[in-house]
């Protein structure tokens, strides 16, 4: 049941993203990758994380993201809103997100992210950001409905 309505929303954020796109002229992408889960041996004893980021207007974006570890996946889709410039300052982002490979009763979860973006070249950008994931079980500890804290710290590519 929670793969199917994490398929379906995955769906609608693909299908949204691209009538989107093609509406706007001045749509862009953009490729992460978070340093941060890939070298904190915390979580999951690092995690391949990969994300991908669509605009929507002038300082919204649609965010997909994948981190995949030795004992879990973590599949992600975000609304992220940004405070200033697209792709520069402050932004939050809310989304959900579904855990994969755990013995948890509960893998669905709401996840918040605070964060700020720094452009370092016309095409690349700093992360760094921290989110707070309620209603998984948590990963280390299994305890249930316990706030999840992770650190992020990466790079996009835009274009």
């Amino acid at each position: 049941m929670a793969q199917r309505a994490l398929l379906l929303l995955a769906s609608l954020v693909v299908c949204f993203s691209i009538t989107v796109s093609s509406a706007q002229a001045n749509t862009s992408h953009a490729f992460g990758y978070d340093l941060a889960r890939q070298l904190d041996r915390n979580q999951d004893d690092g995690q391949l994380n990969l994300s991908y980021q669509v605009s929507v207007g002038r300082r919204s974006a649609l965010v997909l993201g994948l981190a995949d570890g030795d004992e879990y996946q973590v599949y992600e889709a975000g609304f992220k809103r940004y405070n200033e410039r697209y792709l520069s300052g402050t932004f939050y982002q809310l989304g959900a997100s579904y855990w994969r490979g755990d013995e948890a009763d509960s893998n669905i979860g709401a996840d918040l992210r605070l964060g700020y973006e720094m452009p370092l070249t016309r095409w690349m950008v700093l992360s760094a950001s921290i989110s707070g994931v309620y209603g998984i079980d948590h990963p280390t500890t299994g305890k249930k409905n316990e706030l999840v804290i992770r650190p992020h710290l990466g790079v996009l590519l835009h274009f």
